[in-house]
């Protein structure tokens, strides 16, 4: 497994150059790489915490951490970067939806078909952008995201795909990520710093699911913090905080001052072939022929999709 992140490291070597596009592709990349690792911890940690209230800790923790760690490095920065807050309002509450509708789509349908659905922001971004933004699409990113769809079609298993109400749940988290990484596109290059730009999302996003934490707490009579809940479960909710929620979302929002939303949303594809790598790695999942195809084709989208953009010297 470990030798498709070699190959696609290969493939990306003779782009990589020491300038600030070439930065922004592996912090986006390295983002892809832990946000891969995100499915392995969300199911570790659903063993104690449920849906609502595992999202509830992980927001909290990481804006309070975040603050802080922000707070004792820069305060001067820290003091002047409260406009932030309103730059990452639409990016927040539309991560917080997206989160929440696939989170509880996951409790009518398959996680195969969450998946494959949720893939659809990167054909619905072009369409968007141009729809509701007027945002000019170059051919090439149309193209580049049907590939790189029809490759995680690929890569998730479709044999048993049958509509419902989950499914449509998780459509609308599609349609919400695609807002997210959109809208990070267009107010990121204002923020005054990347950093608290993101502790900022992660406020408005746990602001955004307050409501449905009170209807499932009160609603299945759960408590916040659940009883007696393992080590691997607390450990993997400060995980998704600490690493998924500051570290990687942080890294998007850097890498989407430089980048195009188009080829930031090819990038953040590179999750789904990680996901399985760390999956089959940690929860003895296998990948076969079909997906192992898929992933490639993912891969290859990525890296033209890098290529086309990079700066012309």
């Amino acid at each position: 497994n470990f030798l498709h992140l070699s190959l696609f490291l290969y493939l990306l070597r003779p782009l990589i150059k020491p300038n600030k596009y070439s930065q922004a592709v592996l912090e986006l990349t390295l983002a892809g790489i832990i946000w891969g690792a995100s499915f392995t911890l969300v199911r570790w940690a659903l063993i104690d915490f449920s849906a609502t209230t595992l999202i509830f800790w992980r927001f909290v923790i990481a804006f309070l951490v975040g603050e802080a760690i922000h707070y004792f490095a820069n305060r001067k920065l820290f003091k002047n970067s409260w406009s932030d807050a309103r730059l990452a309002l639409l990016a927040g509450v539309s991560l917080g939806l997206a989160l929440f509708l696939q989170t509880f789509g996951l409790n009518y349908t398959t996680a195969t078909n969450s998946g494959f659905i949720t893939s659809l922001y990167v054909v619905l971004i072009p369409m968007i952008a141009a729809l509701f933004f007027k945002q000019k699409i170059k051919m090439h990113h149309i193209v580049l995201s049907l590939v790189a769809f029809t490759g995680m079609g690929f890569l998730l298993d479709l044999k048993n795909f049958t509509a419902n109400i989950g499914d449509l749940l998780t459509l609308g988290a599609a349609f919400t990520s695609a807002f997210q990484i959109i809208f990070i596109g267009k107010a990121a290059k204002h923020a005054k710093s990347a950093f608290r730009y993101n502790n900022y999302q992660t406020f408005w996003s746990c602001i955004t699911i307050l409501p449905f934490l009170v209807i499932e707490v009160r609603g299945k009579n759960i408590n916040l913090w659940p009883e007696n809940p393992q080590m691997l479960s607390i450990m993997s909710m400060v995980a998704l905080a600490l690493f998924v929620s500051i570290l990687a979302f942080y890294l998007q929002v850097r890498a989407q001052q430089t980048l195009s939303t188009t080829t930031s949303s090819m990038l953040c594809l590179l999750e789904g072939p990680f996901a399985f790598i760390f999956a089959a790695y940690f929860l003895s999942e296998s990948l076969q022929g079909a997906q192992l195809f898929g992933a490639l084709v993912i891969l290859l989208s990525c890296v033209l999709s890098v290529y086309m953009d990079r700066p012309k010297t």
